[in-house]
């Protein structure tokens, strides 16, 4: 599980110049367009038990692009590289 307390309530020692506004920018984005893809692909659905392939069509596509702005929100949350790997070298 994912601990988001820090960016409820961030204490004053971990303010990282603007680095938490940004990341919960992207949190925000990320879950909006989660939520775009799940609301497109049902319609998607509903369209197509309708008979109607054009708006499913339509819809298939907004969900695409709902999860292409997914991952580019995402992608802001990612640590930077040079990051992980002094991670992983200190748990060795």
């Amino acid at each position: 599980m994912v601990d988001i307390s820090d960016f409820i309530d961030p204490g004053d020692d971990d303010l990282d110049d603007g680095r938490e506004a940004e990341d919960l920018a992207a949190l925000r984005a990320c879950l909006q367009a989660l939520a775009d893809a799940i609301a497109s692909t049902n319609l998607a659905v509903i369209n197509g038990a309708q008979g109607d392939p054009a708006a499913a069509t339509s819809r298939v596509q907004a969900s695409v692009a709902a999860l292409k702005r997914f991952h580019e929100a995402f992608v802001v949350l990612q640590p930077p590289a040079s990051d992980e790997a002094d991670d992983e070298a200190d748990e060795d």
